[in-house]
């Protein structure tokens, strides 16, 4: 049988061979001899296909590497299909994805590392395991010695945390992870400082109205970021450092959400000058990619926007990304939404990261915790986001130091590995910036451009109801129905129970073009693949009408009409 099928790289460059890995089992008495079937799909459109003959001695196991075709594409997700045939009969199936892209930036799926101790060295399952999920970029957290001097002269180093790390882990992970295609980016806080730095320069540091420097967590001090400051410089050098000494490839410029406001001493300890963050935020990253790029090419920047602040003011800047922990008071999914959408206006095209870490893995069932992942995997993609949350062996992220995260249950890494197979099969459907919402305008009232019928649906994302995420282009509409039924409350960082099925939806669709071809699929049923669906064209009030049904919605389901 099929036991796993995945790419062996994270992500593929346009013209780069693309490598498959097929492991098979077999479980019988006897030598087996079967073939494997392997298809390669982008969306409906058969790209390639391939057979390979296996003998597999009784009880052994097997990995079958193929080679498939190289991909020219600016941005393309597949499918991979793969069978395992015994004569005419099929006896496994699996399923995988790819992608193929001109540049990484095209899509950004991030993961982390958290765990740089000395029995780590030699461990390569973390990022093998992150590779599965197609992490494409790698938040190394925490891996430095201090905030204020990264890059520790000795092999092992206790940082400000207490722990106790190794330079040459760090180092062996950052190389693995370029195997794979990822970008290794370093966690720099761009502003927190140990206690004996600060007391050495005081004045760099950035002060309360009550004349004492901005503290946090009794750890760390808040340090003046603004360009004239010292300190800017003092913290790029060490941003350069990591670059430079350990082959990363960016860097994670991480805030605090506060302070917003601060009072440089720089001029002086009886100064009285407010600093704004929010105005000194954009040449920072400007400046750090421009020192960066003297140390090597292709630089990445993320920059992390804590509480959806101030996206307004840096989305712009150099960076690669439009990166947002999200906490309260974004507590429902419909905030969810509101925060991808002004994302993606303020961005301009640049991809949005949520970090929306799930405290349900921390404080509720794992059954209850499963659904809660899902449904908020599906409501960030469906909006066209992607989610910060994996990492590590099997780690979920539940709050803000990752170090503390929960090792799932094996069942619920099975579903989410299917999810993000799902997320790259179908990128050009939930990632196609073409696409416009219009759930709101186009669903319900007098409007009958879509109208969905025999279900209790919502265009906000209310709880106990189906969610429809309606988008459209000249040439494509899809509409994406998460369930939240089954739950009386719509605050995505809590446990959720598991939907209700719903059956026999009605959806009709008015249409100002032929139809070229209608099709389901969702990540919860026939393995992701796409299915055809049974329609009828009528002549309805307003023109002619797509009309169909849905048999049945377990958690996510998408429906693609190509005109």
């Amino acid at each position: 049988m099929i036991t796993d099928v995945y790419p062996l790289k994270a992500q593929f460059l346009s013209g780069q061979p693309v490598e498959l890995a097929v492991e098979l089992h077999n479980g019988e008495s006897a030598a087996k001899k079967w073939l494997v079937e392997i298809e390669v799909r982008w969306l409906l459109e058969s790209v390639e296909r391939l057979t390979r003959e296996v003998n597999i001695p009784a009880g052994e196991d097997l990995t079958l590497t193929v080679q498939l075709h190289a991909q020219e594409a600016d941005f393309n997700g597949y499918g991979v299909d793969v069978s395992l045939l015994n004569g005419e009969e099929i006896c496994s199936t699996a399923s995988t994805a790819f992608d193929v892209v001109s540049d990484w930036r095209k899509s950004t799926r991030y993961g982390f590392l958290s765990d740089f101790y000395t029995h780590e060295l030699g461990d390569s399952e973390d990022v093998r395991w992150l590779n599965k999920l197609h992490l494409n970029l790698v938040q190394f957290y925490d891996w430095m010695y201090k905030h204020d001097d990264l890059v520790c002269t000795q092999n092992e180093y206790t940082d400000l945390m207490g722990r106790t790390l190794n330079l040459d882990v760090v180092k062996e992970k950052v190389a693995l992870c370029h195997q794979y295609n990822m970008k290794a980016i370093a966690y720099g806080a761009i502003y927190a400082a140990s206690k004996p730095f600060y007391e050495k320069h005081p004045e760099w540091a950035l002060y309360q109205s009550n004349g004492e420097a901005y503290d946090f967590i009794q750890i760390f001090t808040i340090m003046n970021i603004e360009e004239k400051s010292p300190w800017r410089n003092h913290i790029i050098h060490e941003y350069k450092r990591t670059i430079e000494e350990v082959d990363f490839d960016g860097i994670h410029l991480d805030t605090y959400g506060f302070p917003k406001t601060g009072i440089s001493k720089l001029e002086g300890s009886d100064s009285t000058e407010v600093i704004r963050l929010d105005e000194q935020f954009p040449g920072f990253i400007n400046q750090t990619r421009a020192e960066l790029e003297k140390a090597k090419d292709d630089i990445g920047l993320i920059f992390n926007n804590v509480g959806n602040w101030p996206v307004d003011t840096v989305a712009l800047a150099e960076q690669d990304a439009i990166y947002i922990e999200v906490w309260k008071p974004y507590e429902r999914y419909h905030h969810i939404r509101q925060i991808l959408r002004w994302a993606q206006y303020y961005g301009q095209g640049k991809p949005v990261i949520l970090a929306a870490y799930l405290q349900p893995f921390r404080l509720d069932t794992p059954l209850r915790a499963q659904y809660s992942a899902l449904l908020l995997t599906a409501v960030i993609t469906a909006h066209g986001g992607y989610h910060l949350l994996m990492g590590e062996n099997g780690g979920v992220l539940t709050q803000a130091y990752y170090v503390d995260h929960t090792i799932a249950e094996p069942a619920f890494l099975e579903q989410i590995r299917g999810y993000y197979d799902f997320n790259i099969r179908y990128a050009n459907l939930l990632y196609n910036d073409s696409l416009r919402d219009v759930s709101m305008t186009h669903v319900d009232g007098d409007n009958l451009e879509y109208v969905f019928e025999g279900v209790n649906y919502s265009t906000y994302g209310e709880s106990g109801k189906v969610w429809t995420i309606v988008r459209e282009n000249d040439h494509l509409k899809t509409i994406s129905f998460i369930n939240l039924s089954n739950n009386e409350e719509d605050l995505w960082n809590e446990g959720k129970n598991k939907p209700n099925a719903v059956s026999n939806m009605k959806v009709k669709i008015l249409l100002e073009r032929d139809v070229k071809a209608v099709y389901m699929m969702s990540p919860d049923q026939h393995l992701g693949r796409p299915q055809p669906v049974d329609y009828q064209i009528t002549d309805a009030l307003r023109g002619k009408t797509l009309e169909l049904t849905i048999p049945t919605l377990d958690i996510w389901s998408v429906l693609a009409v190509e005109l």
